[in-house]
C-alpha cells in the first residue's frame, strides 16, 4: 500500500508539473520501439541482404517512420481522424525536418564541442541529439499533427 501511495503522490506531483505527462511517457516508449525497429531493419538490411548501409538507413528510416506514425496516432494521442494522409504528411514533415536537425546538431556536437571523430564521442552525441529531436518532435507532432487533424 505504501508504494502505491508514494506513485500517486509522485503522479499528482509530475501531472501539476506538466498535465500531459502520460503522451510525453508513451511518446517515448513508441519511439524507442520505432528506434529498435530501425535499427533491426538497418542491419538485416546491411549485413544478411548486403544493401549499401546508406540505403538501408534510408529504407529503414522510413520504417522507423510508419511504425512510430502509428503508434502514436493510436496509442499516444488515441487520434481517431479519418484522413490520416494529411497527418502523415504532417508526421513525416516533422520528422524529416527532425532528421536534418540530428544530423545538423551531431556535427556541431562532435566537430566543435568534442573536437573528436571517435566512435565515443558519436555516441555520446548522438545520444543527446535524440533526446533533442525527440523533445521537437513530440512538442510539433502534439500540437500540430494530432491537435490540428482531429
Amino acid at each position: 500500500m505504501l508504494v502505491k501511495d508514494i506513485l500517486l503522490q509522485a503522479e499528482i506531483a509530475i501531472s501539476r508539473f506538466y498535465p500531459d505527462y502520460r503522451k510525453l511517457v508513451k511518446s517515448l516508449m513508441v519511439g524507442v520501439l520505432a528506434t529498435l525497429v530501425d535499427m533491426a531493419i538497418l542491419f538485416a538490411l546491411d549485413h544478411y541482404v548486403g544493401l549499401f548501409y546508406i540505403i538501408a538507413k534510408i529504407i529503414s528510416y522510413h520504417v522507423g517512420m510508419g511504425v512510430s506514425f502509428y503508434l502514436n496516432k493510436t496509442f499516444t494521442f488515441r487520434n481517431t481522424y479519418e484522413k490520416y494522409h494529411h497527418q502523415l504528411a504532417s508526421f513525416a514533415l516533422v520528422a524529416y525536418s527532425q532528421m536534418a536537425l540530428t544530423v545538423a546538431l551531431l556535427f556541431v556536437l562532435v566537430q566543435f564541442i568534442f573536437q573528436n571523430d571517435a566512435t565515443l564521442y558519436v555516441m555520446i552525441a548522438n545520444v543527446i541529439v535524440a533526446f533533442i529531436g525527440f523533445i521537437y518532435a513530440f512538442t510539433i507532432n502534439k500540437s500540430v499533427t494530432f491537435k490540428i487533424f482531429k
